[in-house]
């Protein structure tokens, strides 16, 4: 890496920039960055602690535009200030201005800024600071200007790694405003070590700020405040001095306390919610969009000219089963690291942080217990209610793949459970239904749409049995089809696969004699760059094809084991008496149920294609 780094300032020293009389112009990028609100907080106070000797800094004024305005806290006499976007791009500029005055036989100009608003220092996956990396491979930024380290990167080995190694190779100058560190100056490298230094305080400080907001989040919590999303249904979150609090929200706060009565007199989840669906009342998630309690048929504002979708039985059994509705907060169910979803963790209700009467209560005690006991009493009922089933295994679902809803297009649900007849012997009976259907929360499936599978299994064999009557005396027709459709196809497959290749290995011949006429001083960097960048998305392109063909040819092998296996039971149509998932796959590619019992059947061979053309 030293020696392409060497190489890189050679060449720089013979790019274009520089006139005859080594007068050079820098083409310089502006890198600002802002992490979020609640991080900018954090970022000032943790400055202002170090400075008073970590006494509590007094929160002075907090804009609400973090891109053009600053964050400013006071402490003692000291006051900081933690920089929006505009600030950090202004630095930036006005030491330019002064670069260009001072400074005789080179200059800077400035020919973008690049922002990144929102977003952790700690990784350098951030949209602003790729495009910026982009310009610099095409040859179009030589210099990058920032306001300080900590605004380029908090980890100590990537930014290391972008200021020592990556922008030398590239011939880049990189300057950090408030912190007197410019790779261009000659006694620059003496400063290598506060630049280590610096990048390792900041990489220091970006895992321990995680702690820290953690801990202030707990006692926040401890405190009554709450430091959720948007509120429950039924509260709205304001704020009450430095703490946020819920309120009662008087356009939902009466349908709250009329689930709870509902559901205590019908003791049934979804009569509540037809109920609420019958009146075409917003459910939680809607009303948080657009702020409308009720469904307004045919209204001209945008938000309300979708279809309705309303309560399901699910959204009104969270509600009953939230202790937030006697007044309890309970926060800290679960966490989020790495900033990722995908890596929430379910706390224990040992870990939760519970506050009792920490707001205004919606329903009674009473009320609520006696919510608690008919939920309760539905549980039991449902675990009675439940048919033993030893003896009676559940089978295959064979048309799993395939059937649909001939109205909504909503895959169908296969409804399965155990009987028992007068004489005590069990036996399990499958069927079909459509959630949607019949329902008043979507009316895009008015009707009741079920059917058995022993009524779907006699219609699809009546079908099946009309369509290849002429042939299911004649197997070898079937197999001789296969087998010259499946060969010409993988052939076809197999020499997209090889053209790919052979394109992909010239490709990185290509590539390679360039880089040795770069080496060689025959082209520009400019030029190499350019080459490098079409080259890598010519090659990825290439690469999904390959990977595409092989996909598909490997489906192709996988289908072509299907339909030779499917021969066989094939001749048993003509008995009427069975039908496998194997055979459904291979010559049925859609289903469609539709209420009465009335079935649409897609093939994917029907008879004519058998045919010879």
């Amino acid at each position: 890496m030293h020696e392409m780094g060497r190489i890189s300032k050679r060449k720089a020293a013979e790019h274009p920039v520089h006139s005859e009389s080594g007068y050079r112009r820098y083409h310089a990028g502006i890198y600002a960055r802002l992490s979020s609100d609640q991080e900018a907080k954090m970022e000032a106070k943790e400055k202002a602690s170090q400075i008073t000797g970590n006494k509590r800094g007094t929160h002075t004024s907090e804009s609400k535009t973090l891109i053009s305005e600053s964050k400013t806290f006071t402490s003692g006499n000291q006051t900081l200030t933690c920089e929006g976007l505009e600030t950090q791009i202004e630095i930036a500029k006005r030491y330019v201005e002064e670069f260009n005055q001072r400074k005789h036989g080179e200059s800077i100009e400035v020919v973008g800024c690049y922002t990144d608003l929102g977003k952790t220092g700690s990784n350098f996956e951030r949209s602003g600071f790729q495009k910026l990396m982009q310009d610099i491979r095409l040859g179009e930024i030589d210099c990058v200007i920032v306001k300080d380290l900590s605004r380029f990167g908090r980890n100590y080995l990537e930014a290391g790694n972008y200021i020592e190694k990556i922008f030398p190779f590239l011939g880049v100058r990189f300057i950090a405003v408030s912190d007197g560190y410019d790779t261009g100056e000659e006694e620059s490298g003496n400063r290598q070590m506060i630049s280590e230094i610096k990048n390792l305080v900041n990489d220091m400080y970006a895992k321990d700020f995680s702690k820290k907001a953690k801990l202030q989040l707990r006692q926040r919590r401890g405190e009554g405040c709450y430091v959720g999303g948007p509120p429950p249904y039924g509260y709205k979150a304001v704020r009450d001095g430095k703490k946020r609090v819920l309120v009662p929200d008087e356009n939902t706060a009466e349908i709250v306390r009329y689930i709870y009565d509902k559901f205590v007199k019908t003791e049934s989840f979804h009569a509540v919610a037809d109920e609420l669906n019958r009146q075409k009342i917003s459910p939680p998630v809607v009303y948080k969009q657009t702020g409308k309690v009720y469904y307004l048929q045919g209204a001209c504002c945008t938000e309300q000219a979708t279809e309705f979708k309303g309560w399901n039985g699910g959204t009104v059994e969270r509600i009953l089963k939230s202790r937030t509705y006697i007044g309890t907060l309970e926060q800290g169910k679960s966490s989020i690291t790495a900033r990722d979803e995908k890596s929430r963790e379910h706390k224990p209700e040992g870990e939760w942080v519970i506050i009792r009467d920490s707001h205004e209560a919606l329903v009674s005690q009473e009320l609520y217990q006696r919510t608690q006991e008919t939920l309760e009493k539905i549980r039991k009922r449902k675990a009675a209610c439940e048919h033993p089933t030893k003896g009676c295994p559940l089978g295959e679902d064979i048309y799993d793949s395939v059937l649909y809803c001939g109205v909504c297009g909503k895959k169908m649900t296969r409804d399965s459970h155990v009987r028992q007849d007068g004489n005590g012997r069990k036996m399990r009976v499958d069927g079909y239904f459509c959630r949607n259907a019949g329902q008043t929360r979507v009316p895009v499936c008015p009707k009741t749409n079920r059917i058995r599978k022993s009524e779907l299994a006699d219609i699809l064999l009546c079908l099946l049995c009309a369509e290849f009557m002429a042939y299911l005396d004649q197997p070898k027709r079937f197999m001789e089809y296969g087998k010259e459709q499946f060969a010409k196809k993988k052939k076809e497959m197999e020499a997209g696969i090889r053209v790919a290749e052979s394109r992909i290995r010239g490709m990185a011949e290509e590539e390679s004699r360039m880089y040795m006429d770069y080496r060689a001083g025959k082209i520009e960097q400019k030029e190499f760059v350019s080459f490098k960048t079409q080259q890598k998305q010519d090659g990825s392109d290439l690469k999904k094809q390959e990977d595409a063909l092989r996909e598909e040819l490997e489906k192709l092998e996988k289908f072509e084991v299907k339909y030779f296996a499917a021969i066989k039971p094939l001749l048993r149509l003509k008995s009427g008496k069975e039908l496998t998932k194997d055979m459904v796959e291979t010559f049925v590619s859609k289903v469609c149920v539709y209420p009465g019992k009335r079935v649409e059947v897609e093939f994917t061979f029907s008879a004519g294609c058998l045919e010879r053309g």
